[in-house]
């Protein structure tokens, strides 16, 4: 039998991490770092920042293509190595505030190529039985890095330290360049790729099928609120003179509040039907927000890091969840392909969106308007998904019984 935890899947699943690290870092870095040098406003700093996930979006297709001509390991190597590269000019003074955004909207073209490269090759080392769970550990290692990233980033930004962060963020590339040398893939076999339906194109007929869009306006919502923390939090806590501690450890909270709720949203979406999860997922996220908005202490930071890190992560495990068990219908290609795109986009762009809020209303309206989104979206899913039942425990028992699980 293949075995599971080998040196070039350790590699791989190490690949990944520091990946999403140096991603979730640079994300918090980048506005910080485009307000101290050229003064622009908090929404133009979003956008440089944002612009990386546009890069990402950009290269879902070339790159599957890519992948059916070259041999994995090399796509693996080429995309790692070019991710490192382009992490280098952060430590060079920038040319401008728009070679700064080339350089991010490049970064994201590389960072797009490598996380499907590094997908891919977990898919070839990967025995049939357990492709479930693999996905699971590649969902914790994102996960972990989501808070490790911004976490890294506000110490930065809170001790003045932008140089090194940009230090930290090439150091981290470059080790995961060199534990691509250690990843050895199986050669001409046929890869079932991990999330691979996704990264297809969606036909225009498929693209506005009802269901899908419905799942997918959810996490778009879920990426425009978590767009807001990682990027703003860092000059939230310095506008509003909160002690620096708070919104270190905010993540530390976020994090644990991640692997804590995660055995809790799966026993909810077995035992209890989707929608047993998905409202309380968004009304911790209203409530995080508010509770960021008004925070004056580290403890209030606190209890909102955790409430939000409850929140984001179980709708976003929830909504995946039902994009997996949505690809027994016939359009499930389309579903989870404009999940993820629509998760991206929200991530990339609610900086920009929400920022606009800055000038005139403070960093507290954004985080309000945050919660007034994810109320929405309450509002959104029963309408369009909870009160037809779709995912309900009864319905869910029925298609079991009906494909014989």
């Amino acid at each position: 039998m293949q075995k599971l935890w080998m040196r070039s899947y350790v590699c791989n699943a190490g690949i990944n991490f520091l990946i999403y690290t140096v991603y979730f870092m640079m994300m918090l870095w980048a506005v910080s770092y485009a307000v101290a040098e050229w003064q622009v406003s908090v929404s133009m700093a979003g956008l440089a920042s944002g612009l990386f996930m546009a890069g990402a979006l950009s290269t879902r297709g070339p790159v599957n293509r890519l992948l059916d001509r070259m041999e994995r390991r090399t796509m693996l190597l080429v995309s790692v190595g070019l991710f490192f590269l382009l992490s280098l000019p952060y430590n060079m003074t920038a040319p401008g505030l728009y070679g700064f955004m080339a350089l991010r909207f490049l970064h994201g073209v590389a960072f797009g190529a490598a996380t499907t490269a590094v997908s891919t090759a977990a898919a070839a080392l990967t025995p049939m039985k357990q492709v479930g769970r693999v996905a699971r550990y590649y969902t914790l290692g994102v996960a972990a890095a989501s808070a490790v990233g911004p976490f890294l980033a506000l110490r930065f930004v809170d001790e003045r330290a932008l140089e090194t962060g940009a230090l930290a963020a090439s150091g981290m590339a470059l080790v995961a360049l060199l534990l691509g040398f250690f990843v050895q893939l199986p050669r001409r076999t046929v890869i079932r790729k991990i999330g691979d339906t996704e990264k297809k194109a969606a036909t225009v007929e498929n693209f506005f099928v009802r269901r899908a869009l419905g799942l997918a306006v959810l996490a778009f919502l879920g990426g425009l609120c978590y767009s807001v923390v990682i990027t703003f939090l860092g000059e939230y806590a310095m506008d509003s003179g909160l002690p620096a501690a708070g919104g270190v450890y905010f993540f530390y909270c976020f994090a644990f509040a991640t692997f804590l709720c995660r055995p809790l949203a799966g026993y909810l979406l077995e035992r209890c039907g989707r929608d047993m999860a998905v409202y309380p997922a968004l009304l911790l996220i209203v409530v995080a927000m508010i509770a960021l908005s008004l925070s004056s202490a580290n403890w209030m930071l606190l209890i909102a890091g955790f409430l939000f890190g409850a929140g984001y992560r179980t709708l976003i495990t929830t909504c995946h969840n039902l994009t997996l068990r949505c690809t027994f219908a016939s359009h499930a290609g389309s579903l989870r392909s404009i999940y993820f795109v629509l998760l991206d986009l929200g991530i990339g762009f609610g900086p920009f969106l929400l920022g606009q809020l800055v000038p005139s209303y403070g960093f507290e309206m954004v985080y309000l308007a945050a919660a007034a989104i994810a109320f929405f979206g309450i509002y959104f899913y029963y309408i369009e998904l909870g009160r037809t039942g779709r995912f309900s425990a009864e319905r869910w028992e029925e298609e079991r019984l009906v494909k014989g699980h």
